[in-house]
């Protein structure tokens, strides 16, 4: 797809991530965070977009 933009795919995904998403919570992982990931992972394997959609 193209924008028109002069910026590559991930230039513009990490664009909207570090700045224009102003809701996504920044700092370390809780400990139920941190068991949650591991459980998704020992289920769905290494597919982590699937995991932190």
């Amino acid at each position: 797809m193209f924008s028109g933009l002069l910026r590559c795919s991930k230039s513009c995904r990490l664009r909207w991530t570090n700045y224009l998403r102003p809701g996504i919570k920044r700092g370390n992982f809780t400990e139920h965070e941190d068991k949650t990931i591991i459980h998704l992972q020992a289920l769905l394997g290494n597919r982590y977009p699937t995991i932190f959609l």
